[in-house]
This record gives C-alpha cells, structure tokens and sequence, in this order.
C-alpha cells in the first residue's frame, strides 16, 4: 500500500564510542567485546554494537548495531511487551511517475526462492496471529513490518518477510497482475475493446481522486524541482502503463540490498536469537556494495513562486468556492532531531487547536471554512515542509489567504509568541512520548515512526526516541528570549523558499483522463495485428489459469489450532458512585496517563435531536464554557489534557437483536494533570456556552471536510447505506456517520446565524438531558493510585449536574427502503457492498459465520476480486454483533461483475469442496479476530462496554471453543441458511460513468441512483 504521507531515507550511522569490558548481557545474548577501547561496545554473531543507550519512558534499552560484512544498519529496542515487531525498509528513490516503487512493493510479496507460491504474503495472514501485517511505500522508502505476540509466529513470520524482500521471484505474471497489463474486455474476444488492467493501477486512479492528493503532488511538485518528491512514487494512472517487467527487476537489483537496507526490532524477543535468522537467511549472501540513493537537498528558491493543481469534481457542482490555498515552506533538515522539535512546537502554537493565533487567523478572515489540506509540518521528506492554507475559498482570493498568514506571522514575529500557548505545545509533545497506546496501530511500531526521520536523514535517533536532551536544551533556548519569534523569522518569513499552492476543482478532469486513457489504448490496438491479440489472448487466459489454479502452500510455515491461546485476560474493576453517577474504575498501569469517559443513553432523545448528535459532538469539544470563549478553551484543552472528543456510539447486543445508544465524552490527561483535567470536563458538561458564529465556523468546517473527503469516504458511505436498509441499528449509524448525517450537516450549512439560534437551543436541551447526574456512567482507566483522587473530584462534577435521568421509551429508526441504490460522487473507482441479515453473537451459528467470512475473503474474492478483477480489495466480514453478513470490494475498476461475483461466491462454498487446510487457516484467522491487540487505555474502556452489552468473559471463551469446532458441512449449512436468500440488499459509490454503464448492461441492477 501507499504510506498516506511519505518519509524518506538518507541515513548514516550514528557516531559510536567504546567501553572497556568483558561482557554484556543484553535480553538472553551474550555480547563479547574487545578488552581495548574501540568504536565498538561489543559483538552479536556478526554485527558490532555501535550504541547501547537506556530508555527510561519504555523501561528498556536501545541499542544501534551494524553488520560487519554488508554494514546493514540495525536498530533494536529491548522492552518488555509480548508485542515483538520487525520492519526492514530500503531507500528507493524513483525519477518518474510510474510507480515503479510501489508496484515493486505489491510483486515482492507474491512469491519468494523459499516459498514459491503465488502470494505468500495474503496467504501468511490467514496462518498467523499478527498483530499488524503490512509494507508501505512512500516517497523515497519501500518498508515491510508486521508484529506479532506469539513468539513461534514472530518466527514464521520473519522467515517469509526476510526471503520476500531480498530473494523475491519477481515473475512477469506478478508484474502484470499488480501493475499494469493489457486485457481485452472479454478475454477471449480480441473486438470488445484493449482496457489496463492491475492493482496498483486502480488503487492509485481511487487514491489520486482527492483534494488531499492534489495538495501532495503540488508540494512535491512546486518545493522539490528536480527531485524525487516532485514525482508520484505510488503510481500516476497515466505513467504507469510506461513502466517494464524489466525496469521493475532493475529497481530491486539496485535498492533491495543489505548495505542499502534499515532494519528495526522491537520487544522483549532474544535479540541474538533474531539476527541469527537474518545473518543466516540474507546477510552471509551478500558483500557490501555502495549503494547511492542520497536525496542533495533542493536548491533553494531565490523568490516565492506560485503553482496550481487539479482535482476532480462532480460536473455541474457548484465550485465557486471549492479551492484549496495552502502557503508552504521548506523549511528545517529533518534528520535534526532538535531544529524538527523546534519546528513542531512551533507548528503546534501556530495551528495545533481552534485558539492558536495562525489558525484562528485564517479562519476568521471568512476567506475559507477549514485548514487546508498540508497545514502543519511535514516531516515526511529530507527537508521538513510547513504549511497552512485556508478549504473552501474563491480560486481568485488565494493571494489574499498568504497575506493573511505572512502579516499574522509578522505580528507574533514582532509582537511574541504567547509562552502559555509554548508550553501547551510542549506539553502535548511530552503526553505523545509517555503515552504508550496499541489503539489505532501497534505501540511497537509508532515507536519505529518516531525515530524514523532521524534514522534515515543522518540524525540521532536516539535522540528523538529520548527527547528529553532535545527539550533541555529547547527550554535553555527559551530563555535566552525571542526563540520561537527568530524561528518564526528565519525559517518562514525571511525564507524565500515558500509556494502559493492553489488547489483548483476541474468538473472536466476525470473527463479528460478516462477519454486520454482510452485514445492511448485505441492507439495501441490500432497497431495490434492479428498475431499480437491472439498473444494478449493467449496471455490473459494464461494468467488467468494460473490465477485459479490451487497454490501449493506446504513451504509457507503456520500456527497450529493447537497455538492459539483460548482465555481472555481478566479486567479487575471497581465499581462505585457519586451521588446518583454511576463510576466504574479499571486500574491498569497506564504510565501516569488517566482515560476518563463519561456516557450516556441518547435514546431518550426526539429522532430531530438525534440528527443533530454529529454537530453537537463537534459543539461540545469546540464552543465556549463557564465565561470564556472556545478559543479559550481550546487553550484549556490544549495545555492540561493529551485530547479530548465526543461521539454517539451504537452498541450491538450479544444476545438480543437490538443495540445500545451511548453518547460518549472522552478525554486524557497526565497523572499531575488529574484536577484541571476533571474541572474542565464539568465546564464541557455543564456550563457550555455555544455562540451563533463560532457554530455557524463549526457547522462549516465539518461540511468542508466531508465535502473534500467524499472520494475518500465511498466504502464506509456503501457499507453504511446497505446496513441502514436492513436493519435499525443500520439506519441509526447512517445517520450518525454516513450518507444520512452528510446530508443533515450540508442543511445545516444553508442556514444563518439568526436561524442557528434555534439550533443552539436544541442543542442546549440535548446536552441537559445527557447529562443528567443520574443519567451518567463514568468509565475511568487509570493507575491504582489514583482512584482515590479522582472519585472525589468526579463526585464535584456529579454534583453540578441536574438531577434524575429522564427516562422515557427509547424510539428507534425503521430500515430506510429496502432498494438496490448507487451514489455517485467523483472518483474514478467503484465500492460495491452487498449485506446479509444473519444471528447474534450467541446464537450457535455465529462462529461459523465469522469462519466463512474468513474462507471467502481468502480463497474465493481475494482471487476473483484483486488478483483477476483489479480492486484494490475484496472482502467478506460477519458482523457476529450486529447480526449481520457483507460482501464489499475497494477501488474496485467494476461494478456487473462484482455483484456476478458474490453471486458466485455463495455457490462456491455450497456447491463446492471445502478445502481443509484452507477451514483450518480460517479459524485461526477467526481467532486473531476475537482476540485484538490491548493496550491498558483500551482494556478498561472495552470492559465497560462488555459488561453493559452481554460480551462477558465468559461468552467470549465460549464463541472461541466454538470457532475450533467449525466442520466443512457448518460453512455449506450456514452460507445455504443466511446467504443463499433473496433479501440481501446492496449499495455502490461510484464515479457516474461506471454506474451508467452498469445501468446499460443490467438496467434493473439499481432502483435507487442519485448523488452522494
């Protein structure tokens, strides 16, 4: 996959120094060291340890080696996590658009010399329990990771990584698969017209289709002439078909080596044990090799300049004010770990909350609604990029949008910078490095993201894994006076390498692409003759037979059913109350941080108020309260709290056909912090005070960024409509987070201050009837020792809120109209789901449905889907909470065929053989999905919500030993009950083009066809 921002690599080791010693113990190793000094603090197997350091935030140590033989770089961190993790990465810098990088990335993964089978990366995913598997490519790096908390899987998994990166096949076949390659429409008839097929090809037409992808190409493009940056390294469309089999395996042969390679472990494995497998498996095959892949850095602009960039929008959309302006700097060498946190403290004073100066700045001049896509610091290049812009401006009042950021960085560059709105930035700086949370993705690997900037550009990254050195000396600087003001001057408004980015809607552009595309290949089949089509023929059916054939996957190594742990950990709590508020506390050590909910039933809220649940989430966390403005609170939340957020959740049942409406306030906040903290969630919950323009800001906001973010939001908007026509618990989500909630904030959006009064009254009702003192539950996670505290500062909260809890009978929504419906909206892409209404997580059948799931997204759609149709993915989920069952595909260049293809897929598990190995794969994969990594933040906040929903322990054990017993005959009898039926329902996003065709080739595919 793309990384969503790229980060690149130009690193040199370290400097090193040495010690006089025998021997260290580092985890279960012994590490022999010269008895004379040397740059050098001993040796594992063949690598010399250049650098042993304790980390005191992670009670462990970081430890830097190098290999003797090819100087491949390695950096490990000794903690004490069951998590292992494992990343390999290598600098690969393209000169072109056509994704030879990424298309690499996709085809290393589809076969090595030791496991030659056609996709042993997807296949390892189903023989594993990992916790993250993936390789991302970015601008100017190619990386592979997983981690894993079963040590034999930690192994497997290494093993196949390892011969995939350095000892791939690299077939023709792989390439033409993942990346580009002619097919005729009908394979087998050379007349139905030449068409590109490939992965990576349509994942990157969906990818490219957003306003946020037009602001990267622009920056690339307009601050890094000449360079790498200035080039798509994922793939442009209309590049990609220029790229070779041949270029591609030049590409490997000359970044994919050691002495070009960066690794990282991370986790309490042996460390001696790891580099043995890798010396063994890579590094005794190769030398050392000079390898360059240095990025110079960009030749610096003697004036600013000013460049434009497209992107797509619906024809006939109203886009008088649907560009984007974004000033952008280069500014600081990202590898300084000190010079970058200077830039990110200051980066955060400048943007990080609704009451920094440049934010409020812009958003006040009424040029724009929201922050442009870039704004902030970019430290995703060689030379880090700030940024800020205004959304949702007139294309002609992007110069007006710089002179309001150049003359509010004059201001504060001549005036001062504010040392409260300083120290918040640092503190937020500081709650990042001590929070320690899987949520999201795997600590152990945002641990190799912190570090990677340092890593790759010649820094320390040790440095800027400890950050306390950096911060030392930040606030030794301070106090000389005027840091933040000179830094202000020096790197933005005296440097004259800075862009004026106008980010421009083009009605026409995807037009214009699709017919470009289409005279290319009625170029290229005018020159085709008879033996050339009989050749593509013979090749697509090949590939093709290859395709469906049954991959042999005896080398891959797997897990064993007997491997998987079968109990839950056990949550303790402690139940007790304030006043009429119920408070659960979960004790867990959470390294000084303190996670505070407070929820609440809003089923006792009108279907009206309901609709407004969205924009009162917003309301809550960003107005004013008890007499200060939102920009003052906003400076509250900023300085005492790691964040804090608001939503509606819906809580499917686990017996019971039915769901839970929970409203739910969310913060955290350091230890030291607990007070300030707590008082002002009471002034959120009681004293909030919502002023008529800063909602009607709010109201804006929140429609420009899903307005920009549509093309990015067509899966969970089609997942989201289908479960809305089947179920209430579907439609009450739509209208909380998809099709359903766009349109009531684009109502919203027409309306005036004066008519925003009466939506402020609302809202104020709503708010009084959550927050009932007998109406809430209090879900605390936090180190024992602060239990005691915090009961008596949340009893002082309970006690300003009103009494009793305003029960009433909850009303629930119907299904919306049961029709098939097609949304458009503009990307170039297709996200087809088709849904099931199946049984709950206690019904017996539930484990198998979850299995099938599992069987038929690997076996049957992953083939039919990505591999022969060119969607980025496909996909079966049970929804073993809600009671149902969805089919869906992603980017996917189809819509007849995809919907033929579940079609298919229900047969293929009814009338076909299950094969044993394939049902043995997918219960453990079942079981990896019962089982998700935990970090303490989540253990409590997920146990509050068990034991309100019926998951108990218990029951979780349960529908486990239930996976393990799941026959062949359970997937026939359960795909014949639930899915072999008439009343599924099903929902599309798509580009216009692709659902009118559609309609011509099945006209009665959709009922229902209308914009997003």
């Amino acid at each position: 996959m793309v990384a969503k921002r790229p980060i690149r690599c130009d690193l040199r080791n370290s400097s090193s120094f040495g010690v006089n010693s025998i021997f260290l113990h580092i985890l279960d190793c012994t590490i022999h060291v010269s008895k004379t000094a040397s740059p050098s603090l001993g040796t594992v197997g063949g690598y010399t340890i250049r650098r042993r350091e304790p980390l005191e935030r992670l009670e462990g140590a970081y430890l830097e080696l190098e290999h003797d033989r090819t100087g491949a770089r390695h950096i490990h961190i000794e903690a004490k996590d069951d998590n292992n993790a494992f990343a390999v990465f290598f600098p690969t810098v393209p000169k072109d658009s056509t994704g030879v990088a990424h298309i690499l990335e996709h085809v290393v993964l589809a076969g090595s010399q030791r496991y030659p089978v056609r996709d042993p990366f997807f296949s390892m995913t189903r023989r594993s329990l990992a916790t993250f598997m993936n390789a991302f490519t970015s601008a100017d790096w190619t990386m592979y990771l997983f981690s894993s908390r079963n040590a034999k899987d930690f192994m497997n998994l290494l093993d196949v990584y390892l011969d995939a990166s350095f000892f791939p096949r690299l077939s023709e076949d792989s390439f033409k698969q993942e990346g580009i390659r002619f097919e005729f429409e009908d394979l087998n008839d050379p007349t139905s017209g030449l068409r590109y097929k490939g992965v990576v090809f349509n994942e990157m037409k969906g990818a490219l289709a957003t306003p946020s992808a037009a602001v990267q190409r622009a920056v690339g493009r307009a601050l890094f002439p000449g360079l790498t940056y200035a080039h798509v390294s994922g793939g442009d469309p209309e590049y990609i078909p220029d790229l070779t089999w041949e270029q591609l395996r030049q590409f490997h042969a000359l970044h994919y080596h050691p002495s070009n390679a960066y690794f990282y472990t991370y986790g309490d494995q042996s460390l001696e044990r790891t580099l043995e497998v890798i010396e063994r498996n890579v590094l005794l095959r190769f030398q050392r090799l000079e390898v360059d892949a240095s990025i110079p850095d960009v030749k610096r602009f003697p004036r600013p300049i000013t460049a434009s960039e497209p992107y797509p929008v619906t024809p006939g959309e109203d886009v008088t004010r649907k560009s984007q302006a974004l000033v952008g700097w280069v500014t600081v060498p990202t590898g300084d770990s000190f010079r970058l946190l200077a830039m990110k403290v200051l980066s955060e004073v400048l943007l990080g909350n609704a009451g920094s100066p440049l934010r409020k700045a812009l958003i006040d001049s009424k040029l724009g609604t929201a922050m442009a896509d870039g704004s902030g610091l970019q430290d995703d290049y060689r030379e880090s990029v700030f940024g800020a812009g205004l959304k949702d401006i007139a294309s002609e009042d992007a110069e007006r949008v710089q002179q309001v950021v150049l003359d509010t960085l004059e201001r504060l560059a001549a005036g001062g910078v504010d040392k409260a709105q300083v120290d918040a930035a640092i503190h937020h700086l500081e709650f990042e490095k001590r929070e320690r949370s899987n949520a999201g993705f795997p600590y152990a690997l945002k641990i190799l993201f912190s570090s990677l900037p340092s890593y790759y550009y010649g820094g320390d990254p040790y440095t800027a894994l400890n950050f306390d050195a950096d911060l030392e000396r930040l606030e030794r600087a301070r106090a000389e006076g005027r840091f933040f003001e000179s830094l202000i001057r020096t790197e933005l408004l005296d440097n004259p390498h800075r862009a004026l980015l106008k980010i421009e809607p083009d009605p026409e552009l995807e037009e214009r692409q699709r017919l470009k595309e289409l005279d290319r290949l009625a170029a290229v089949e005018a020159g085709l003759d008879d033996s050339d089509k009989a050749r593509l023929v013979a090749e697509a059916l090949r590939l093709k037979a290859e395709q469906e054939a049954k991959p042999d996957l005896s080398s891959l190594p797997t897990l064993e059913l007997s491997d998987i742990p079968m109990e839950f950990e056990d949550i303790p709590v402690r139940d007790t109350a304030a006043g009429a508020a119920r408070i659960e506390f979960f004790p867990q050590p959470t390294n000084g941080v303190t996670y505070l909910d407070i929820r609440s039933d809003f089923s006792v809220l009108t279907p009206d108020e309901k609709d407004l649940l969205p924009l009162f989430s917003r309301a809550l966390t960003q107005s004013g309260a008890a007499g200060q403005d939102y920009a003052e609170v906003a400076s509250r939340i900023a300085a005492v709290t790691g964040g804090v957020g608001a939503a509606a959740q819906v809580q499917s049942l686990a017996a019971q056909d039915d769901y839970l409406q929970s409203f739910v306030l969310s913060g955290r906040a350091l230890d030291r912090d607990a007070k300030p903290f707590v008082e002002l969630l009471t002034d959120l919950v009681a004293r909030l005070e919502i002023d008529p323009a800063r909602l009607k800001e709010i109201i804006a906001e929140m429609a420009t960024r899903l307005e920009s973010s549509i093309s990015g939001l067509g899966f969970q908007f089609a997942i989201l409509r289908a479960h809305s026509k089947l179920t209430s618990e579907g439609a009450i989500n739509d209208q909380l987070q998809g099709i359903g909630m766009l349109h009531s904030v684009r109502r919203l959006a027409r309306l005036d201050e004066d008519e925003l009064r009466d939506i402020i009254s609302k809202l104020d009702a709503i708010r009084t009837r959550l927050f009932r003192s007998g109406a809430i539950r209090i879900v605390v996670t936090c180190e024992e020792a602060m239990i005691q505290p915090l009961q008596a500062l949340l009893a002082e909260l309970a006690e300003v809120l009103p009494a009793g809890d305003d029960r009433r009978q909850p009303e629930k929504p119907k299904p919306l109209e049961f029709a098939p419906e097609a949304r458009t909206a503009p990307v170039p892409v297709a996200f087809n789901v088709r849904i099931f209404k199946t049984v709950r997580y206690t019904h017996p059948d539930s484990p198998a449905l979850l299995v099938l799931a599992n069987y038929l997204r690997d076996t049957f759609l992953h083939r039919e889907l990505r591999e022969k149709g060119g969607a980025y993915g496909g996909y079966a989920q049970a929804g073993i909470g809600s009671g149902t069952f969805y089919f869906g595909s992603y980017r996917d260049p189809n819509i007849v065929r995809t919907y033929d293809t579940y079609d298919q897929a229900v047969k293929w598990v009814t009338d076909g053989e299950i094969d044993a190995e394939a049902l043995k794969e997918a219960i453990l994969g079942a079981c990896g999905d019962v089982d998700p990594l935990e970090s303490p933040d989540i253990k409590g906040r997920r146990e509050a919500t068990n034991r309100i929903t019926g998951f108990t322990r218990e029951e979780r054990e349960r529908f486990k030993q239930r996976l393990l017993q799941v026959s062949a005959g359970d997937l026939r009898r359960v795909a014949r009950t639930y899915l072999a039926v008439a009343d599924a329902v099903q929902a599309t996003v798509a580009g216009p083009e692709l659902v009118e065709a559609a309609r011509k080739e099945r006209p009665k595919l959709f009922e229902v066809v209308a914009p997003v």
